[in-house]
């Protein structure tokens, strides 16, 4: 087996960008209503029933890129949700990271022209493109981010950067009992609960295979009409 190449740290100029983009997305998510508003967003999916959504979205994705070389790797995990600056353990937002390999991610094919495909097609769906940015580097290197986000609140998230990869944020979610939370199994050629599989710490007494979930590449594909409507979108905010 190949060892496995270390991405290139992130600049100052990456760091940056990445609490940009999480500003971009919690502005969509917490629109200021006023001060007085305290109850929790309305989402459209309990944590439980977030994720085959979001994993629809990920092979929705692959249908469309042209050569598809695979995913090296696919990571489930968590980001805070806040309230006035203090946590709320009962919401959590989710996030799905597939990674291409280092050497996947140098060619050009993933580095610009899917950016171009997955703008056109995230466009044609009715989704709201949020950030299309290029940044060239001192070393000649190109980085791209292209997010969009969907009415039912999901957020889409390619970035180019040392590695490439697609993320898929759910926003802030109730929070569901781990026992509620279904394996499913990856997409873009991650092998189900091998080494790249980073799903592990959801299913602690082994990842269930064979009992993988079949997902609707299709669910939550429709072209948006309008903006999703929240209860109290200022007061609560989700942190990367």
């Amino acid at each position: 087996m190949n060892e496995r190449l270390a991405p290139d740290p992130p600049s100052r100029r990456e760091v940056v960008l990445l609490i940009a983009v999480a500003a971009a997305f919690a502005a969509t998510s917490c629109t200021t209503l006023g001060d007085a508003m305290d109850s929790p967003p309305e989402s459209e999916y309990t944590q439980a029933e977030a994720y085959a959504p979001m994993e629809a979205a990920v092979a929705d994705a692959i249908d469309v890129l042209p050569e598809f070389p695979g995913f090296e790797r696919r990571l489930w995990r968590e980001l805070v949700c806040s309230h006035n600056g203090v946590d709320d353990p009962d919401y959590t937002n989710i996030e799905i990271v597939y990674e291409f390999s280092p050497q996947n991610s140098e060619s050009d094919l993933v580095r610009k022209q899917y950016v171009d495909v997955l703008r056109e097609h995230w466009t044609a769906l009715g989704y709201e493109i949020t950030l299309d940015k290029s940044d060239e580097l001192s070393n000649g290197r190109v980085d791209r981010d292209l997010s969009a986000d969907r009415e039912d609140g999901i957020h889409l998230w390619y970035s180019v950067w040392g590695l490439a990869a697609l993320t898929v944020q759910s926003g802030c979610v109730p929070v569901s009992d781990s026992s509620d939370i279904e394996y499913i199994s990856p997409a873009g050629g991650v092998e189900p609960g091998g080494e790249g599989d980073v799903v592990g710490e959801y299913f602690p007494d082994g990842i269930p295979t064979d009992q993988a979930v079949a997902i609707d590449p299709f669910v939550g594909t429709q072209a948006a009409t309008g903006p999703i409507h929240f209860d109290s979108p200022d007061s609560y905010d989700g942190l990367i």
